[in-house]
């Protein structure tokens, strides 16, 4: 018998009996697998007892989880084989002995196993990706198989970047909750929010910052740049770029009570220049709240310094008596050029690392970082820099977030597709990629010290 499945309609009518999800001892020992599908690899849809594994499908986007216990009457030799659209994995008596975790059309996997008699756990994790979704167990000799207690947690597919394939520059990153959520804001317009639940399946909200398309006091909005979300003190503050009543390019902050707003905006520029000043960010330590930004002066011809500054603890101002302290500022006739902007301070390992961007924002971008011992500096350059740089695929990687998922960390950044001569793809615009962040020798590195080329695993998962 085979059966047809559809995610859409796992919660209702179904000739599979349900089971308590909840594990333990709460579900009977009867003939069967328990099964569990997970919507978006995420969400439990629902949790079942299935005679046999032998399904098409009709869905996509998904995972789902098998669990039984198999009655050995003899000790010997045991053939298990999958086929399968896309990735399994197979556990018997405790041994992983099939690990295909790729996304790939229907394959066939068998495996030999000797087994003991008796009791033998089997374990099946399953993700289908698009097009076509096939999933067969069978395993002989033939043995009847029992239910076991569905296991937490959704098994999670590889991926591959992008994660937005489409123009979202200097994407700036939260996360909240437990477990988080994320939202993501980008360079352009009204400041759209984006939501995920993992980093990579991200989804529109109706919600923008400023839905009239400028900040109150702006001379226009046609250079609303790198906004960045940040809980500040129970309120979610957006720190952003636009320019003031004289069209110089400023830094402004607005506030909410949800990620998603209404926001409202401070009403003034919170930090101005004559040279203009842009893509701020917040970092908190020792009790203290901080802005760092950068002064524009590329676009007169002078450097870049990057400052940081003591906020008020509503983080709607500067703190009394605070002055702007200098981090670091672009080395000329290196691969910065004219340019350090897009800082963001994380601390690690009692260190503080800045992480910013230099050159140019088009093929020429970078991404660099720093260290100090205190948030105040003096920041000293990583001798390996840049760690990331172009490929064959991506050019011009940078002006990203680092989110904690876990004990990892990852960086959440735009890239330009190669043009396939070395230069971006302005066509398709710069598109948000996540690596992770691997720490080494006291410096983050990020891949290969390029954009990650094919599968990876789920952020926050190791395989």
């Amino acid at each position: 018998m085979r059966l047809v499945l559809a995610l859409a309609l796992l919660g209702c009518g179904s000739s599979s009996p349900s089971v308590d999800a909840s594990g333990g001892d709460a579900i009977a020992r009867v003939p069967g697998f328990t099964a569990e599908y997970f919507d978006q690899y995420r969400v439990l849809a629902r949790t079942a007892v299935e005679p046999e594994i032998d399904h098409v499908f009709e869905t996509d986007r998904f995972s789902a989880r098998y669990t039984g216990v198999l009655e050995i009457p003899t000790a010997g030799p045991y053939t298990f084989a999958i086929d399968a659209d896309d990735g399994t994995r197979l556990w018997v008596n405790g041994a992983l002995v099939i690990d295909d975790w790729r996304g790939h059309f229907v394959e066939h996997r068998e495996v030999t196993v000797d087994l003991p008699a008796g009791d033998v756990d089997i374990r099946l994790d399953y993700f289908e990706l698009d097009l076509d979704a096939r999933l067969k167990l069978s395993w002989t000799p033939q043995t009847p198989v029992m239910t076991a207690p569905p296991i937490a947690g959704a098994p999670k597919p590889p991926y591959a970047n992008p994660v937005v394939a489409t123009d979202c520059p200097d994407p700036g990153v939260l996360a909240t909750g437990t477990p988080p959520t994320y939202y993501a804001i980008c360079t352009g317009g009204r400041f759209r929010i984006r939501r995920s639940y993992d980093l990579v399946m991200w989804e529109d909200t109706d919600a923008f910052v400023f839905p009239s398309g400028k900040p109150p006091y702006a001379a226009n909005g046609n250079r609303n740049w790198a906004p960045e979300l940040h809980e500040v003190g129970g309120k979610f503050l957006v720190y952003y770029t636009s320019v003031n009543a004289d069209n110089v390019l400023s830094i402004g902050v607005a506030t909410a009570n949800s990620p998603t707003g209404p926001y409202v905006d401070r009403g003034t520029p919170l930090v101005e220049h004559p040279q203009g000043v842009i893509d701020a960010t917040y970092v908190a330590a020792g009790g203290k709240h901080y802005l760092a930004y950068k002064i524009d002066g590329n676009s007169v011809g002078q450097p870049t310094p990057m400052y940081l500054r003591e906020l008020a603890p509503n983080g709607l101002s500067f703190a009394a008596g605070s002055a702007q302290i200098e981090l670091l500022r672009n080395a000329a006739g290196t691969w910065e050029g004219g340019v350090v902007e897009a800082p963001w301070i994380v601390e690690h390992g009692g260190m503080f690392y800045l992480f910013y961007s230099g050159n140019v924002y088009d093929a020429r971008y970078r991404t660099g970082v720093a260290r100090a011992s205190s948030v105040t500096g003096p920041y000293t350059k990583f001798a390996g820099n840049p760690i990331l740089k172009n490929d064959a695929t991506w050019v011009g990687p940078g002006h990203g977030s680092v989110v904690a998922v876990g004990a990892k960390h990852y960086f959440v950044y735009h890239a330009w597709r190669n043009n396939g001569g070395g230069g971006n793809d302005t066509e398709k615009g710069r598109q948000i990629l996540v690596d992770e962040i691997v720490w080494q020798d006291g410096w983050p590195r990020i891949s290969d010290g390029t954009p990650s080329e094919g599968a990876r695993p789920w952020p926050g998962e190791t395989n």
